[in-house]
C-alpha cells in the first residue's frame, strides 16, 4: 500500500520548505521542519456566532498570526460540506491565504478496490475462501492436520427426510505439499491458519479498513496564511446547527377587586435556548439570534467523487486510438458573506416552555447541561426603574411583577436589517460543545386585558390575554407562559406580533362561562323587480341572523370575546359593531356581570338577483315572483297584458290541437273505408256504391278540416307574435 499524504500536511511541508531561512542558521533538516510546523500551527477560536431560524449558523473565527503560519479549525463531518461551500478567509494586514486542507476520507469501496483480496464491504465466508484460493494454509480438523494450498470451497446440500432436516455443508479442498488431495468439512472445530505473511497483512489491512468506518471523528481544516509580521486573520462560514428556540414569560399582578376587565401593563420576558452541537467550544463569543430564513442548502463537496470511465477494447492491430469524452457536471459553490446589522431597536422572538429561569418566588429553573452567561447583564432603558433596587429593601414594597422584572435583565440589544431581525447579546457568552445555554434576550412592557374567548370553531371558552404590543419589538412565533402573582396560569402559542399590533393569546379553560346559540334564522326578501327586452330580474336580499347567549357563573365580571365567522359576500346589519375584525372573523366584546346572562344578536345581509327569460316563463315562476313581491298591484298591472296574451296563445293552441285531432280521426276513417272498398271488389254493386259514397263524404270533410287547420295555425302564430311584442315592450322598475 502507498502511504497517503494529507493535503494540509503536504501544503504545510511545501510552504515551510519554500520559506526563506535566516543566513546565520543552517538549513533545517526534515525533522526540524516537522518541529517548526508544530510550533507555528495553532487553533483559530470562534469569536462570533449568528444563528438563523432556518437551522443554519454563520460562524466567524478571528485571531492573530505571525509570519508564515498555519491555523486549524475543527469541524464535525456533518459540518464539512457547508464549510467547503461557504468558507471565506481574510487577512486584514496584507497577508496571503495560500490554501486550506483537511483530513479527507476516501470512500470505503474505493479503498477496498486497492487491496488484492477483491472483497466487498459485506463478504460471506464462501466469498473469503474464494478470495484466498491458491494460498498456503494449515488446516486442523479433529486430530488431522494438513498443510498445503487451498484449491476451492464448495457447498453441498442434503435434502430433508422424515427424520432429518435439510442441511448445508461447506467443503474445502487442499492440495498438500506432498501432492495429496484432501477434502475437509468446515465445522465449528475446524481451524484454518494462513501461512502466507503477505496475505495475512492484506487481510489485516482489510479488517482495519472495515473498522475505520465506525468512527469518522473530527475533521481538522488547516489554513496556511503567508506574510510578514503580526496580522489579524478572520475566517467565516455557514454550518447546519439546531434551530434556536425562544420562550416568553408574561408576568402580571391580579387587578384590584372591583376592576375586572381593566387593562394592565404586563411584563414580557424573552429567553432563548441555544445548542452547541459543533465540533468546537464557543468561548467568550459574540452571539446573535436572527429571526430570518436565508436560502441555504447542502452540497456534498467533502465526498470524493470518481467519474465512470468506459472500457475501450484494443483494435485488432493492437494500436491505441485516442478518445474524447464529455466533461463532468460543474456544481457552483455558495459563498457566505458577512452581514452588518444596523438600524433602530426593533425585536422579535419566539418561545416555548414554562416560566423557567425567573427570579423571585418562582426561583431559577435550569435544564441539565445548560448554562447562563456569567457576565453582568445590562438593563434595557425601559426597565432602568428597577435596576438600582436592592432586593432586600425593595421586596416588601414591590409587587411580584416588579420583583421578577428587577431580577432578570436581558443582556441583548436589537437590530433590524433587510428582512431579518436580530438579538445581539451585549456580553460574550461561553457554550462548550455538546452543551446548551439559556439566555435572556428581551424584557419589555405590553398592554394586556384578561378576557374569555369563545369561537364556534372551539366551543370551549378559553381564558385569554388581549394584548397590544406597545413596545418597538417584533415578537416572533413561539410559545409563552402566564405567571400571575408568582403562580402558573397556563401557556399557549403565539404567531409573530408586530409593534402596535393587537392579538389574542389563549392559555387556559374558563369553566365559569357558557356560550350557546339561541336561534339561527335565514331569510330572503325581494327588494326590487326590473324588466326590459324580455328579461325580468328579481332583486332580493339574503339575511342571516344568529343570537349568541353568554352566561357568566363566576363571582366576578367577565369580558367575553365572541368570534363570529365572516360569510363571504355578506355585510353586517346589526348593532353592536364588532370590536375587531380579522380576515375570517368578527370579534364582539360582551361584558357579563356575575351570574348575568347576556344575548348578542348578529345579523348579516347580502344582495342577489334571479334572472328570468319571459319567453320561457311558466305559471310556477310567475306565482313565485308574485309571492316574493307580496302580490304587488303595480307588478300585476304591468304583467297583465302579457298574462292575457299568454292565455290567448293557450286558447289558440287548444283550437289548433282540436283541429289536428279531428283531422287525424278523418284520415283514420278514410283509411278504413278504402280498405273496405278493396275487400268488396267482388261484391254486388249496391254495397260497393255505399262505401264509395262514404269515402267521398270523408274526403270532403278532410278538405274542410285542412282549411280549418291552416286558419288555426295562422291564429296561433298571430297570438305568439302578439305575446312576443308585449314581452319585448314590457318595462318594469319597481321598488318593493
Amino acid at each position: 500500500m502507498r502511504k497517503t499524504i494529507g493535503f494540509s500536511s503536504l501544503l504545510l511541508a511545501v510552504s515551510l520548505a519554500s520559506a526563506q531561512q535566516p543566513a546565520s542558521k543552517p538549513k533545517p533538516t526534515p525533522a526540524t521542519h516537522a518541529e517548526a510546523a508544530a510550533a507555528v500551527t495553532s487553533q483559530l477560536p470562534v469569536t462570533r456566532v449568528s444563528l438563523y431560524k432556518n437551522g443554519v449558523g454563520f460562524f466567524e473565527h478571528a485571531g492573530r498570526v505571525t509570519g508564515d503560519q498555519s491555523v486549524t479549525i475543527d469541524f464535525t463531518t456533518a459540518q464539512l460540506n457547508d464549510v467547503l461551500q461557504s468558507l471565506t478567509a481574510i487577512d486584514l494586514n496584507g497577508g496571503r491565504i495560500a490554501g486550506a486542507g483537511y483530513n479527507s476520507t476516501t470512500p470505503l469501496q474505493q479503498q477496498l478496490q486497492a487491496l488484492p483480496l477483491g472483497l466487498g464491504e459485506d463478504p460471506t465466508a464462501v466469498d473469503f475462501y474464494n478470495a484466498i484460493r491458491g494460498a498456503r494454509v494449515e488446516v486442523h480438523s479433529g486430530t488431522a492436520t494438513i498443510t498445503g494450498r487451498l484449491l476451492n470451497i464448495e457447498l453441498t446440500n442434503t435434502p430433508a427426510t422424515d427424520k432429518e432436516p435439510a442441511t448445508e455443508k461447506r467443503l474445502i479442498t487442499v492440495i498438500g505439499d506432498a501432492g495429496e488431495i484432501r477434502t475437509l468439512e468446515l465445522t465449528p472445530t475446524t481451524g484454518v491458519r494462513l501461512l502466507d505473511a503477505d496475505l495475512h497483512t492484506d487481510v489485516t489491512r482489510y479488517l482495519q479498513l472495515l473498522a475505520s468506518t465506525r468512527n469518522q471523528g473530527l475533521r481538522h481544516l488547516t489554513l496556511q496564511d503567508n506574510g510578514t509580521g503580526a496580522r489579524e486573520l478572520h475566517v467565516s462560514y455557514i454550518s447546519e446547527v439546531p434551530i434556536w428556540k425562544s420562550t416568553y414569560r408574561i408576568l402580571f399582578t391580579e387587578p384590584k377587586a372591583g376592576a375586572p376587565a381593566a387593562k394592565q401593563t404586563a411584563t414580557l420576558q424573552g429567553w432563548s435556548v441555544v445548542d452547541n452541537t459543533t465540533g468546537a467550544d464557543w468561548i467568550n463569543v459574540q452571539l446573535s439570534l436572527i429571526a430570518g430564513a436565508p436560502q441555504s442548502f447542502i452540497q456534498p463537496l467533502s465526498v470524493p467523487y470518481y467519474s465512470r470511465r468506459p472500457e475501450i477494447g484494443l483494435p485488432q492491430e493492437a494500436q491505441l486510438t485516442p478518445q474524447t469524452h464529455e466533461s463532468g457536471e460543474f456544481s457552483p459553490s455558495q459563498n457566505a458573506s458577512a452581514t452588518v446589522m444596523t438600524g433602530s431597536a426593533m425585536g422579535s422572538g419566539s418561545g416555548s416552555g414554562m416560566a423557567g429561569g425567573i427570579g423571585g418566588p418562582m426561583g431559577g429553573l435550569m435544564a441539565r447541561k445548560s448554562v447562563i452567561a456569567g457576565q453582568a447583564l445590562n438593563a434595557l432603558s425601559e426597565d432602568q426603574e428597577y435596576s438600582n433596587l436592592s432586593a432586600a429593601a425593595a421586596a416588601p414594597a414591590l409587587s411580584y411583577q416588579q420583583q421578577a422584572s428587577a431580577s432578570i435583565v436581558p443582556n441583548a440589544s436589537t437590530a433590524a436589517f433587510d428582512d431579518y431581525f436580530a438579538y445581539n447579546l451585549t456580553e460574550p457568552i461561553t457554550i462548550r460543545k455538546n452543551e446548551s445555554a439559556l439566555v435572556p434576550i428581551l424584557q419589555t412592557k405590553i398592554d394586556a386585558e384578561r378576557v374569555t374567548l369563545w369561537s364556534p370553531r372551539q366551543p370551549t371558552p378559553l381564558r385569554a390575554l388581549w394584548i397590544t404590543n406597545t413596545s418597538n419589538l417584533t415578537l416572533d412565533r413561539g410559545s409563552f407562559s402566564i405567571v400571575e402573582d408568582g403562580n402558573f396560569g397556563g401557556e399557549g402559542l403565539l404567531d409573530p406580533i408586530h409593534p402596535a399590533e393587537k392579538r389574542l393569546l389563549s392559555y387556559a379553560v374558563d369553566q365559569a362561562v357558557r356560550v350557546s346559540t339561541e336561534s339561527q334564522h335565514n331569510s330572503t326578501h325581494a327588494v326590487e323587480v326590473t324588466a326590459a327586452k324580455g328579461v325580468m330580474i328579481l332583486h332580493h336580499t339574503d339575511i342571516v341572523e344568529i343570537t349568541y347567549v353568554v352566561h357568566n357563573a363566576a363571582s366576578d365580571a367577565r369580558t367575553v370575546v365572541v368570534e363570529h365567522p365572516i360569510h363571504q359576500g355578506y355585510t353586517l346589519d346589526s348593532d353592536p359593531k364588532p370590536e375587531e375584525t380579522t380576515p375570517a372573523l368578527y370579534r364582539y366584546r360582551v361584558i357579563a356581570a356575575p351570574g348575568e346572562t347576556v344575548r348578542l344578536h348578529v345579523g348579516e345581509r347580502r344582495g342577489s338577483a334571479t334572472t328570468y327569460q319571459l319567453t320561457n316563463f311558466n305559471d310556477g315562476q310567475l306565482t313565485f315572483i308574485l309571492n316574493q313581491t307580496n302580490n304587488s298591484p303595480a307588478i300585476k298591472q304591468a304583467l297583465q297584458p302579457i298574462l292575457d296574451a299568454r292565455r290567448h296563445v293557450a286558447d289558440m293552441q287548444t283550437a289548433l290541437d282540436k283541429v289536428n285531432t279531428h283531422l287525424t280521426e278523418l284520415r283514420s276513417d278514410e283509411d278504413r273505408q278504402r280498405s273496405n272498398i278493396t275487400a268488396l271488389a267482388s261484391a254486388d254493386k249496391t254495397s260497393r256504391d255505399r262505401f264509395v259514397h262514404d269515402l267521398n263524404t270523408t274526403e270532403d270533410q278532410i278538405a274542410a278540416a285542412q282549411k280549418d287547420l291552416t286558419t288555426a295555425q295562422a291564429n296561433l302564430q298571430s297570438a305568439k307574435d302578439d305575446l312576443s311584442s308585449k314581452i319585448e315592450s314590457l318595462q318594469i322598475d319597481e321598488k318593493l
